[in-house]
């Protein structure tokens, strides 16, 4: 009974930083392979299918690799889902319950990622070239909004055709932490004693 668990044995299976950092995210190999990554990576762990990047570029038959909202949208009936853009705020966006696509102007390239956590402060990305990400509301609305007035950032949420698909409800959280709060706590712990 015990015999799989390494935990009764004492024995915890090592994990590089990579690895963890990488865990569950179907990572980009192509420069601009990023929306096909985040496609995968959110119907593969939200919806509990099992894509590839590579099967997901040979839907959108795209020759330059880049893809679009519109791409993406396009291609989903394939998969058995439905997708649609919206613009929102942050606002908005911290009320949604389910993971989504989010449009990035990261570094001045264009760049998709998965939102999988949100609450006022922090914001938890599943991103397909940076692996788990955890950013300040700041960093991620400067990165975010891409948009002049209220509705300034742009997603695509994504939904199953039919109702009975299950969903992962544990891989989107209103309740994310950024990395470095436990270590914080560990310094404040130490500090006090």
């Amino acid at each position: 009974m015990f015999n799989d668990n390494p935990v009764v044995y004492g024995k915890i299976k090592v994990q590089s930083w990579k690895a963890r950092r990488d865990f569950n995210i179907v990572k980009q190999d192509l420069d601009f392979s990023c929306g096909a990554a985040s496609v995968a990576t959110l119907l593969n762990n939200f919806y509990g299918q099992t894509l590839t990047e590579e099967e997901v570029l040979k839907k959108l038959d795209k020759e330059q690799m880049r893809a679009s909202f519109e791409d993406m949208r396009r291609i989903m009936p394939d998969l058995g889902f439905e997708a649609k853009g919206y613009a929102l705020s942050f606002e908005q966006l911290a009320q949604l319950k389910i993971p989504v696509i989010v449009y990035l102007k990261y570094r001045k390239d264009d760049h998709f990622s998965v939102l999988r956590g949100i609450d006022g402060n922090t914001v938890l990305l599943a991103d397909p070239s940076l692996g788990h990400v955890s950013m300040s509301r700041a960093q991620f609305l400067d990165a975010w909004q891409t948009r002049e007035g209220n509705l300034a950032g742009k997603i695509l949420a994504v939904v199953p055709k039919k109702a009975e698909t299950i969903s992962n409800k544990l891989f989107f959280t209103h309740h994310p932490k950024r990395q470095t709060e436990f270590a914080v706590g560990q310094i404040r712990q130490a500090r006090a004693e």
